[in-house]
């Protein structure tokens, strides 16, 4: 498969979870709102999870604020390293 075609594939691919990401984060607050969703007492707090991962060249950068999903996004960079790593040695 051509570098460029994958690049172009891995955009898109990138859109499309996002766009499946809002759609589903806007049925949740639809639910939400209708009082279908989760029953919660008033004045308790959820708690929010986030992380994300920067890549500057093969140096990663993990961020979270939650244990668990700092091992999810450490398997995740480990198998971008070991893509990033094959495609090098593939057109050295």
């Amino acid at each position: 498969m051509d570098l460029i075609l994958f690049s172009i594939l891995l955009v898109f691919l990138g859109i499309i979870l996002i766009a499946i990401g809002t759609i589903l984060k806007a049925k949740e607050i639809e639910r939400e709102e209708e009082g279908e969703g989760s029953e919660e007492k008033e004045g308790e707090e959820k708690k929010v999870k986030a992380g994300g991962i920067i890549l500057i060249g093969p140096v990663p950068i993990v961020i979270s604020n939650d244990k668990k999903l700092l091992e999810v996004l450490l398997v995740i960079v480990v198998i971008i390293l070991v893509i990033y790593l094959l495609f090098y040695l593939q057109f050295l």
